[in-house]
């Protein structure tokens, strides 16, 4: 058994050209007739159209399955997650991100020594997906390296007109533009820096938004890799 099916429980040669990455989400959102397998780090649920594949929470779990992917037959890549809103969204808000921020460095934020960098998501993937889902908001995100830390950057934030934080997809943006693989990011919005906090009793109203928004993402992005692939 060769390090890639170590950490994915699959071989390379199993990978399909349409993968979607997750951070957490249970993989029998995805199929409940398709059983998932469990590597050393990794979950993989393969269906006819895509591959999915669930990497832990945090910049370092997706940047890494991503570059493993170099082995495989991978060509686009599809991020599916939640976020915080730092601008003027709503809790179930589902958005697409336009420009992903890096702020991943939890040393940097606890000293005070962010000098963000970031990169434009805005590709061919990500036009045809806009154009079919026009509905869906286009944003600004961080990757940050701290959920203690959040409010920490807010002016930051604010200068420069970052929508949203996020924990994994600078890392998931520049790892796919390396391997140059096509990609996209879809995030809905769990929780709002200023006032309603990630760790939250969430309100019946709150969750069921937050539920619709988790399902509506994932229906959009696997609908669209069918289209793409009929």
């Amino acid at each position: 058994m060769n390090t890639f099916q170590k950490l994915f429980a699959v071989s390379p040669r199993e990978i399909k050209e349409d993968i979607i990455i997750t951070p957490f989400l249970n993989l029998k959102y995805f199929s409940a007739n398709v059983k998932s397998k469990r590597g050393f780090l990794f979950e993989v649920l393969n269906e006819k159209y895509f591959s999915v594949i669930k990497t832990g929470v945090g910049a370092s779990f997706v940047g890494d399955a991503l570059l493993y992917l170099k082995e495989t037959k991978a060509k686009r890549v599809y991020f599916i997650g939640s976020c915080g809103a730092s601008a003027d969204l709503n809790i179930g808000d589902l958005v697409l991100v336009n420009r992903a921020f890096n702020l991943e460095s939890f040393s940097d934020i606890l000293n005070n020594k962010v000098y963000p960098s970031s990169i434009d998501t805005n590709n061919n993937l990500y036009k045809r997906f806009l154009q079919e889902n026009k509905g869906v908001k286009e944003v600004n995100s961080a990757t940050v390296g701290s959920l203690s830390l959040q409010e920490n950057i807010l002016p930051l934030l604010n200068k420069h007109k970052i929508d949203a934080v996020d924990m994994e997809v600078s890392a998931f943006a520049h790892a796919a533009s390396f391997l140059k693989f096509s990609y996209l990011a879809v995030l809905y919005v769990t929780d709002i820096l200023r006032s309603k906090s990630f760790c939250r009793d969430l309100a019946d109203k709150e969750r069921l938004a937050i539920q619709e928004s988790r399902h509506k993402a994932i229906s959009l992005i696997c609908d669209f890799i069918k289209r793409q692939n009929a």
